[in-house]
């Protein structure tokens, strides 16, 4: 037996219609969602560099100090080099989601042929064609296009979760 409570409705639909408005938020002003992903992720960075640093100096010797230190050191050094130069650190991020899109792009149209006799592989390899074409669109204007298509990715994902969390509220008040 299931010994665990379904989330409140309300809680639910609440979290959702935050997110949608989040969500147009970042679709009509991308680069302003882009800028705070990247603040984001510089934040988490130092954070996380000041962590093993902090770490590092518990160690019982200075082999077990020196790593941390080290990796602590640069993991800081990252963070405030993208939060000093957010335009470089989106150029990067968009590189990482080029790379991204185009891999799982390749992989989801090659896997998609292993699925062929089954109903439903069309969709699979339409899935990959669209990633891999997502992929080389934000190639063709990078370094351009990072600004744009980090805030536009953000905003879709706010989107359909919030989408999906009111639909999901909306399940759970049925079922009681």
């Amino acid at each position: 037996m299931n010994n665990t409570t379904a989330p409140s409705s309300g809680r639910l639909k609440t979290l959702g219609f935050i997110s949608i408005a989040l969500g147009i938020v970042a679709l009509a002003s991308p680069a302003i969602a882009a800028n705070a992903v990247i603040i984001v992720v510089g934040l988490t960075l130092l954070a996380s560099g000041i962590a093993q640093i902090v770490n590092g100096f518990s160690g019982d010797s200075w082999g077990d100090r020196g790593m941390p230190l080290i990796l602590g050191a640069i993991t800081c050094l990252g963070g405030v080099f993208i939060l000093t130069h957010k335009l470089f650190g989106l150029g990067v991020l968009s590189l990482v989601i080029i790379i991204y899109f185009v891999v799982e792009g390749l992989w989801k149209i090659i896997a998609s042929f292993r699925f062929r006799p089954n109903p439903g592989w069309i969709w699979f390899l339409l899935g990959g064609i669209l990633s891999l074409l997502l992929g080389l669109l934000i190639w063709n204007q990078w370094p351009l296009s990072g600004i744009i298509a980090v805030g536009v990715l953000v905003g879709v994902d706010l989107l359909t979760t919030g989408i999906t969390l009111v639909i999901l509220g909306s399940a759970v008040k049925s079922l009681k």
